[in-house]
């Protein structure tokens, strides 16, 4: 590095070094100040979700063609098997409890199952599914319960899908389960049988992950009991519940609250990651839920007990439901049933599965063209939001440091660092010619951060009497030789990219504060940018105001296919815009290539 334009007497402290957000990091209690606050801030996560779930814009909902299966009629209820088409190809699977005799009109309960070994079919003390089932089912509830993907009957991909090159599409199990689990609940609201204004939802540990991620988009969800789940310390340690993005700027704590004022039930236990939900978790939603004078629409069961869905908190669910789904106070006493053959309740019985897609390969590739379909309809507003989420370029405030000035062979260097809410530190310089008129700039920016001011078009740029301004990209020039923590393979933090953004996304946010500051010192700025650089400058343009031009290193930009972008310019979800072509296509400027 040209030590003439080194700004920092110090190694960077630049916060995104240190950051370790991760599945046990211990997150602080959201305190929300009104409700328009947090009807507000709900519609941002919603929007989150859906962009970390691929589900933004929202699939096209292609007929469900479901098909049942008695299992058997019992004392008080009826169990079918049922498999339905979530999306073409890929079918959704599981079991349907039904009251019988049946009654004109019923309540509905969605059960989402969590990573028990035997899933919907677990019968033990800490979890017994068919019991549970039968025992709403006894009391005038029809369930739905359906597999976790990878998981039983449902096994066209594996329960690990999302991982690599599918980030770049956020394309994962987040949402592939989140979908399957909107048109359960669509083939429901479809029954002649269901009440669909009194539909609830619960699943406990990953299940309760999907209840709550379900509970927090749709609004057809009346009442809500994620069981052993909601937790300010511990997020969800499987594949199937973090995508990238997903908790880059929240938590399960804060997605929770927002599904005031909604009935919730919450339930915790002293030996797992719930056991400070009496004193932490429960004390937050009453909070979020006084806004709306609503603290009766939430519910608590702590116990002495490890991980768990038993009897003393599924005695306790059932009359939540009843409460508010019924509108009866039911103390209901669960009756112990037996099953038989376990694996009559399967469509396969353990080998096997729906006609369709095969395999994670086949189903990533009609994922992508699905979406690729669903957003190239987009307006270019549309296409920018999405930008901005991916890149996570939001208009921060840019703010300088006191500036050091010098004067070098008639050119007057100044330096002095950027930072802004999210702590960073981007060394910038700016370099001023004798025959500078104030009217034209250029944000020049290269692989080696600040050296590129040494180029021969930026000392011709300088030459005419144009002000060059120059800074560090994250993890570029100053920060050279500093440790950071991986973001893949060994040594990174398991699912880092559901609570960070990639170095060279924060790449893209830094040319958005640069350009925000060189805007400030002339009228006219233009962006100059080679290598890798040039990449994270050509995703960054159609969010930037005021740009009139553009030039690139064209090379540079050439990237093709998932495995390119995934090895050299990881950014998740930028396929999603095209990539960097698709970028540049979004830019209102005038591009040049050298």
């Amino acid at each position: 590095m040209n030590q003439a334009y080194k700004v920092l007497p110090h190694e960077s402290l630049d916060s995104r070094i240190f950051l370790s957000r991760h599945t046990d990091t211990p997150f602080p209690i959201t305190k929300f100040s009104s409700r328009e606050e947090i009807e507000k801030r709900r519609e941002e996560l919603r929007f989150n979700l859906r962009m970390a779930a691929g589900l933004y814009p929202w699939p096209e909902k292609t007929p469900l063609n479901p098909q049942y299966e008695l299992v058997g009629t019992f004392d008080g209820y009826t169990i079918k098997k049922v498999m339905f088409e979530s999306r073409p190809g890929f079918w959704s699977t599981g079991n349907l409890y039904l009251p019988h005799p049946l009654p004109e009109k019923c309540p509905a309960i969605l059960n989402f199952i969590g990573h028990w070994e035997k899933q919907r079919l677990t019968r033990w003390d800490r979890a017994d599914y068919p019991q549970q089932l039968a025992n709403f089912a006894r009391m005038g509830f029809i369930c739905l319960v359906t597999d976790m993907i990878g998981k039983v009957d449902s096994l066209q991909i594996s329960h690990e899908y999302g991982k690599d090159e599918k980030g770049l599409w956020q394309s994962n199990g987040v949402g592939v389960q989140l979908w399957n689990n909107i048109r359960a609940l669509d083939l429901l609201c479809s029954m002649p049988e269901v009440d669909s204004e009194n539909i609830g939802v619960t699943g406990a540990s990953g299940g309760g992950s999907q209840t709550l991620f379900l509970s927090l988009v749709d609004d057809r969800i009346k009442a809500a009991a994620p069981i052993n789940m909601i937790s300010l310390h511990m997020q969800g340690g499987c594949q199937c519940e973090n995508a990238p993005g997903l908790r880059r700027d929240t938590d399960n704590g804060e997605m929770c609250a927002l599904i005031a004022p909604r009935a919730l039930f919450l339930a915790g236990s002293t030996g797992d990651w719930t056991n400070e939900q009496e004193t932490v978790e429960y004390p937050a939603m009453l909070e979020a839920y006084r806004h709306y004078g609503a603290e009766h629409m939430v519910e608590h069961y702590y116990q002495v007990a490890g991980h768990q869905y038993n009897e003393h908190t599924r005695r306790r669910v059932y009359s939540f439901f009843a409460r508010h789904l019924m509108g009866k106070e039911i103390v209901w006493e669960e009756q112990t049933i037996e099953t038989g053959d376990l694996q009559d309740f399967t469509w396969f019985r353990g080998s096997g599965h729906a006609p369709g897609i095969e395999g994670d390969a086949e189903f990533f590739a009609a994922n992508k063209q699905e979406r690729t379909d669903a957003i190239k309809n987009l307006s270019a507003d549309e296409k920018r939001k999405m930008l901005s989420w991916i890149t996570g370029i939001n208009g921060a405030r840019a703010i300088t440091a006191d500036v050091l000035s010098e004067s070098v062979d008639g050119i007057t260097i100044e330096k002095s660092v950027i930072t802004s809410m999210r702590g960073e530190q981007i060394p910038f310089i700016r370099l001023i010619p004798a025959n500078w008129n104030g009217q034209r700039a250029c944000l020049a920016l290269g692989s080696d951060g600040k050296d590129c001011v040494d180029e021969p078009a930026i000392r011709q740029m300088l030459q005419e009497g144009i002000c060059v301004i120059s800074g560090d990209l994250f993890m570029t020039g100053e920060f050279e030789g500093v440790n950071k923590q991986p973001e893949t393979g060994k040594g990174a933090n398991a699912y880092f990219t559901t609570f960070h953004y990639t170095t060279n996304a924060y790449r893209t946010q830094d040319t958005a504060l640069l350009w925000q500051v060189a805007t400030r010192f002339a009228p006219e700025c233009s962006i100059w940018a080679s290598g890798s650089a040039a990449r994270a400058a050509a995703c960054a343009i159609p969010l930037l105001n005021g740009i009139k031009k553009a030039q690139f290193e064209g090379s540079a930009l050439s990237l093709e296919g998932d495995e390119a972008y995934f090895n050299e310019f990881f950014i998740p979800g930028i396929m999603l815009v095209g990539g960097i072509q698709g970028c540049l296509e979004l830019a209102d400027c005038n591009i040049e290539f050298f």
